[in-house]
């Protein structure tokens, strides 16, 4: 990855750059690009950031985003859409975010959630350790034989196993979970038959829980870290954040699901003020339409009818509501609807859990099926025996965890980085855009004039990026401001407007208005000066116009 930055550095330098925010716990530097035609003066523009591989083994989300990068330097100049988010926008780009977990996933078997550190303890407590004990480079799932297994062989496809009926006696059982053994080497060789086995948990930390934003403890959300903003990979990102106030828009790249995640993840769309949730609706029915994914809010998507809280601590949640930034998640990849089966991002959770024993075996069936006919790599692996050196003879197989179910295979991976890059070029380009209108001056005596310029906001989001981001001091509006030589009679600059509204919020109700607005100001001045006109908003840009008197 760093290698392919520093190549696009020198073939691309007018319009690519790329610095380090911040250190890993290992060292790694965490990268950050930025895209823009005026590479040196980016931050005038509003700026589009997306994240990627914020979780170890989400590798898909920074396949998407590199590909993307080479899609926007290798299209400006002749894709007309790139050409204008570039002239007009500012992209930002981190394209992995995990960058110790994901070179762990990715060069050894291990499959952990964001940092190889040991969290939350640590001297991890005895108990079951996920680990490749039969050294084909794979942790997949074991099937060990118990009469009070849950679990039977699948009659229609034995390489399946299915749910132990209610009341049911008279064949093999199971238990199956993830291949692995006991640790510490002390229970080695001893017979567990008799023995509870609890997970040991050692790499727990999750990057997207660690954000300060309904941020809980340990014993409520698993992974969330000690504090908030605790681990160097996230200050660090948050930092960025904080120092570009120019970003409007954001996207977090996961994996998987095939969805375009958006707010509110406290409840339904009445939780966030109407605007708003009109914004995000709309906003995440064009990126369906253009990516083919699902669009759902968090809400809708998790919520089990139970939890109170849905994913305390993530990053998407702070940026809308600390941030006043619209911000989506995706889901990159969506094996279940490959597979004609079906998945959270087309049911959401509680839809999925409606489902009777039958149709959640008829959908493996059907994702084992998928696998066969359209993966040409091995994505399903045949139950081996294994003589356990915990637990005696058990058997290892199953789906490839990596990449078939947690990333696309590689033979899907393009399409689903050219889907997804759709969505963020569309996104970028729906950024708020400020044109400066009509200017009038008029000589209403001796040399004085009064001057009157109008500005408009030509994009779909507001200057303030949502109604939330307006409700912040912090999340300035338009500044109109008139330089030269000349006396202020009446008037001030630079002088604040406001924020203004999208054409998104524009309905056929009423004449526009709401996203435009007039500077007035009378000066005095001599015949022939030349005032230089400035109309600017962090998450708008800066337009200039010349007036001669």
């Amino acid at each position: 990855m760093t290698e392919a930055l520093q190549d696009w550095q020198r073939a691309y330098p007018d319009i690519f750059s790329f610095t380090s925010i911040g250190k890993s716990r290992r060292g790694r530097d965490l990268w950050a690009v930025t895209l823009c035609a005026d590479i040196e003066h980016a931050d005038r523009y509003p700026g589009l950031l997306v994240d990627a591989n914020i979780h170890a083994g989400e590798v898909a989300g920074n396949a998407v985003a590199m590909h993307w990068i080479a899609t926007l330097l290798e299209g400006f100049g002749n894709a007309p859409a790139i050409q204008q988010l570039l002239q007009t926008r500012a992209v930002y780009v981190v394209p992995r975010i995990a960058v110790d977990g994901a070179e762990e996933y990715l060069t050894t078997p291990a499959r952990l959630r964001s940092s190889p550190h040991d969290y939350p303890l640590s001297e991890p407590p005895a108990g079951w350790v996920p680990s490749d004990v039969d050294g084909n480079g794979h942790i997949l799932q074991m099937r060990v034989p118990s009469p009070d297994g849950a679990y039977a062989i699948d009659e229609h496809d034995p390489r399946l196993m299915r749910s132990r009926r209610p009341g049911e006696f008279g064949q093999r059982y199971y238990h199956v979970f993830t291949e692995g053994r006991v640790h510490p080497p002390t229970y080695h060789g001893k017979d567990l038959e008799g023995s509870r086995l609890d997970l040991s948990v050692r790499q727990g930390m999750d990057f997207n829980r660690n954000f300060p934003i309904r941020w809980a403890t340990e014993d409520i959300q698993n992974g969330a870290g000690p504090f908030p903003l605790s681990e160097p990979e996230i200050y660090a990102l948050a930092k960025f954040i904080e120092v570009h106030p120019n970003i409007a828009a954001y996207v977090a790249l996961h994996t998987s699901g095939g969805v375009i995640l958006r707010q509110p993840s406290t409840g339904d769309d009445s939780a966030i003020p109407t605007l708003d949730a009109v914004l995000y609706r709309r906003m995440g029915e064009e990126g369906a339409r253009v990516s083919g994914y699902f669009s759902r809010s968090n809400y809708e998507t998790f919520h089990n009818g139970y939890d109170p809280v849905l994913m305390p601590g993530a990053a998407d949640d702070w940026m809308y509501d600390h941030q006043g930034v619209l911000g989506f998640t995706v889901e990159i990849w969506d094996l279940p609807r490959h597979a004609g089966a079906r998945g959270y991002a087309e049911y959401g959770v509680k839809g999925l859990m409606k489902l009777s024993e039958e149709e959640r075996q008829e959908d493996l069936r059907k994702i084992l099926h998928f696998v066969e006919d359209k993966v040409p790599t091995q994505g399903f692996f045949p139950w081996m025996p294994f003589h356990h050196p915990d637990l005696g003879m058990v058997e290892i197989g199953g789906l490839d965890p990596k990449f078939v179910v947690q990333n696309p295979p590689l033979c899907f991976l393009e399409e689903e980085c050219e889907r997804v890059g759709r969505f963020l070029t569309t996104l970028g380009l729906s950024t708020a855009q400020l044109q400066v209108g009509p200017i009038t001056s008029e000589r209403i005596g001796d040399n004085v004039y009064r001057i009157a310029a109008m500005v408009k906001n030509q994009g779909f989001l507001p200057t303030s990026s949502t109604k939330r981001g307006g409700e912040m001091k912090r999340v300035m509006g338009v500044k109109a401001e008139l330089a030269g030589n000349f006396e202020m009679i009446a008037g001030e600059s630079p002088c604040q407007l406001g924020h203004l509204a999208g054409y998104g919020e524009i309905t056929s109700a009423m004449p526009p208005g709401k996203n435009r607005k007039v500077a007035e100001w009378v000066v005095r001045a001599q015949p022939g000066t030349h005032l230089t006109l400035t109309f600017s908003a962090p998450r708008a840009g800066t337009v200039q116009e010349l007036i001669v008197l």
